[in-house]
């Protein structure tokens, strides 16, 4: 134990541990951000010679509209996996935090479907939401209400059924986290709470969210900068359809660049995502910063 506390006492002794990390962190991963960003300014088919266009290919980005609609998609499904995915997933926290018998079968059971493949994921709900054998349709059937049943993955609701199905699978994660941190409230600021009259939603409102504001940060940053990157899901389920109705930045990505080979519009738009992940993680932090002062 002597031992462990001198090795981590030494300044060298740490930087020697995490140099190949660092070294390996810094030069594999912005590589490929700056070949993207390299190849944005060519047009290039990845079959003839590479031709220098300058900034044409954003030109032509923000002048396409599938491009834009896939900026509003991206959006509507970023803030409705935010609303789902932070609320059901306290809501689910709160409920079972408490629990002495069987918490622990909840957990495991609602964090099941994060470590399932996204593919399989994918197909298991595009089944859920076929409008002739689908378990919903099928089950407005059984109880008589045909008259709600729908083309779920229709131009008019295909958004929200995505964002159905991310919620399905990540709202465990992020119960998880939210769970842990409850639990990390010191017990005498419970009671102290509890004894000026603070219960309920008040509780929640005053006490808890205040005390776990930084996992609901990282939560928060990896719900949004997840949903920018939307693409398994939405690629297996609509492949982007019906008519672009739920192209997202990540498919146009893939779309535009192996499959009309258009390389450097296609880094274009990977460059557009990446700066816009960035400078919103980056506001995220500086207002949940000043939140957690506050506090």
């Amino acid at each position: 134990m002597k031992h462990l506390e001198k090795a981590f006492g030494n300044k060298l002794a740490i930087a020697l541990f995490i140099a190949p990390a660092l070294i390996l962190f810094t030069v594999v991963v912005p590589l490929p951000i700056l070949h993207s960003f390299y190849m944005s300014f060519f047009k290039w088919d990845m079959l003839s010679e590479m031709t220098y266009t300058g900034f044409e290919n954003y030109k032509e980005l923000f002048s396409d509209e599938i491009f834009i609609s896939s900026i509003f998609h991206t959006i509507e499904i970023t803030i409705l996996s935010l609303i789902l995915q932070v609320s059901l997933g306290l809501f689910l926290a709160l409920c079972i935090v408490n629990i002495t018998r069987g918490r622990k079968y909840y957990q495991n059971a609602f964090f099941i479907p994060n470590v399932l493949s996204s593919a399989v994921i994918g197909i298991l709900w595009f089944f859920v939401y076929n409008y002739d054998f689908g378990l919903i349709n099928s089950i407005l059937k059984t109880v008589g209400l045909q008259s709600l049943q729908q083309e779920w993955l229709s131009q008019k609701y295909v958004i929200f059924a995505l964002s159905i199905t991310t919620c399905w699978q990540w709202v465990g994660y992020h119960m998880i986290l939210y769970v842990a941190a409850i639990s990390g409230i010191p017990q005498d600021i419970i009671e102290a709470a509890i004894v000026d009259g603070a219960q309920g939603f008040k509780m929640v409102s005053k006490i808890i969210i205040p005390q776990i504001l930084p996992v609901l940060r990282v939560s928060i940053v990896l719900i949004i900068t997840g949903s920018l990157k939307y693409f398994d899901m939405a690629w297996i389920m609509t492949e982007g359809g019906p008519d672009f109705a739920s192209e997202t930045i990540a498919t146009y990505i893939y779309r535009t660049a192996f499959n009309k080979l258009q390389y450097g519009l296609g880094s274009a738009a990977s460059t557009f995502l990446f700066a816009v992940s960035i400078l919103i993680t980056i506001v995220i932090n500086k207002f949940a910063a000043k939140r957690e002062i506050a506090y």
